[in-house]
């Protein structure tokens, strides 16, 4: 048949019919996809997940860990109907950081749901958003990161299939297991599937210690889809470090050997609310070399207890709670901006920084963002584990509390090691703290 033939052919069919042929067409590129994947030892899953267990995948960065549980929730979708009364036998979750991450990651990306099966689609309604197949099987999209998208989820429907992506990086986990697990009821065999590079945190650490959770691991240093060049840095670069066994090989680190804070402290000095407050710092540890922004800004927001409470010695003082982390890759304005919303927003007393490291920018920056800050600085004059061994001694003697759960800062706590260059989300905890807890009043550099 010439192209002529055909286009003539195609003019011909009806409405009906060119949606038979594209559907068709689309079944079969996703099957020839499908059959020429190849899936590293640690992206095949177990023949049976038990009921309400996972399959958790821990590994390194570049190993696959997205495009394997991906593929499984499209064998899922393609495989037996988990219950004939719901529209394409399937109903299943896509829990994320956040639901833009769902949506980048775990449907649009080149590791998503689409790139194994080019037949889904995003569809955003009243009730969320969705993944959707043409049999009508959908997955809903969820984040857990605020209290909303918690609420979202407590609310979000019965289902045969829950996968988490990036389980260590969700910063409200415990609430959204919780009320993930209460809506994992849809069939025979609910379960959950998992995607994620280890990080020490209490969950993870249940979950791998579980009899009916069936755990595989990659390390980059064998994802031979990314070129040589590329895993020899990496390795090279981080040979013998923690970073080497978390961020490559997936290894989960619970409490490191030095360290000055534990997990288990954290989660023993653990609050789930915000108790009445005397003063309240925002507390930036800036980028090296004044805004760069492959570097992280540290940006923290601690606060002082109103009430004496007695520590683990028995001594009544006021406890410091850590409110929120706002740190990231930003530029300099963006950290400052960010600085500003968080002083107006918790009514704050005081933004401090510290200048040592080309922080000299930060005052002028912010106050050309917003004049009304009430702003000092702080100076290092003694190295970092000085500074830091103070803090970390107020949460030994139960006075320091986190309130909630803020993943990132609590992981640079509980691996930090000092002698090691210390990350700016504890640099600037570790400043609040002195400032509410430790400093004479009006005395920094004393102290620093």
């Amino acid at each position: 048949m010439t192209v002529t033939d055909l286009r003539t052919r195609l003019a011909g069919m009806t409405g009906e019919e060119l949606d038979l042929l594209e559907s068709k067409l689309r079944a079969k590129v996703w099957q020839r996809k499908w059959d020429r994947w190849t899936p590293y030892p640690w992206q095949v899953a177990p023949a049976k997940v038990p009921t309400m267990g996972w399959w958790l995948q821990l590994g390194g960065r570049g190993t696959g860990k997205t495009d394997g549980c991906a593929r499984y929730m499209v064998a899922h979708v393609n495989g037996p109907p988990c219950d004939e009364r719901v529209p394409g036998g399937h109903r299943m979750a896509i829990v994320a950081p956040t639901q833009g991450d769902a949506v980048e990651a775990c449907v649009n990306g080149p590791s998503g749901l689409k790139g194994h099966d080019p037949r889904v689609v995003l569809r955003t309604t009243a009730g969320g958003t969705f993944a959707r197949w043409p049999s009508g099987a959908e997955a809903k999209l969820f984040g857990a990161h605020s209290p909303d998208d918690i609420e979202r989820l407590r609310a979000g429907g019965n289902r045969c299939l829950v996968w988490m992506e990036e389980v260590a990086a969700q910063r409200r986990l415990k609430e959204a297991l919780t009320h993930s697990e209460m809506g994992l009821r849809l069939g025979a065999n609910p379960h959950y599937i998992g995607s994620t590079t280890p990080k020490p945190r209490t969950e993870i650490i249940e979950l791998k210690g579980r009899a009916d959770v069936v755990v595989t691991q990659g390390r980059t240093r064998d994802a031979t889809h990314l070129p040589q060049a590329q895993r020899d840095f990496l390795v090279q670069k981080y040979a013998g470090t923690r970073m080497e066994a978390q961020e490559l090989d997936g290894v989960l680190l619970e409490d490191i050997e030095g360290a000055l804070w534990s997990r288990t402290r954290l989660d023993a000095t653990r609050v789930g609310a915000v108790p009445p407050l005397v003063r309240i710092v925002v507390s930036i540890d800036p980028a090296a070399k004044g805004g760069d922004e492959s570097d992280e800004m540290g940006i923290i927001v601690v606060g002082l207890g109103q009430a004496y409470i007695p520590d683990r010695n028995g001594f009544a003082r006021r406890h410091g709670y850590i409110l929120d982390d706002l740190s990231g890759r930003m530029s300099p304005e963006e950290c400052m901006r960010k600085a500003a919303q968080a002083y107006h927003a918790w009514k704050a007393d005081l933004v401090i920084a510290e200048v040592n490291n080309g922080g000299d920018w930060i005052g002028t920056t912010l106050r050309q963002i917003d004049p009304t800050v009430n702003y000092d600085t702080v100076t290092a004059t003694r190295g970092k584990a000085t500074r830091a061994e103070p803090a970390a001694a107020i949460f030994d003697q139960l006075a320091a509390h986190i309130v909630n759960v803020l993943p990132e800062l609590e992981e640079q706590l509980v691996t930090w090691v000092p002698g090691d260059d210390s990350p700016d989300r504890l640099d600037a905890c570790v400043w609040a703290i002195t400032k509410l807890m430790l400093a004479p009043a009006g005395n920094l550099a004393a102290v620093a």
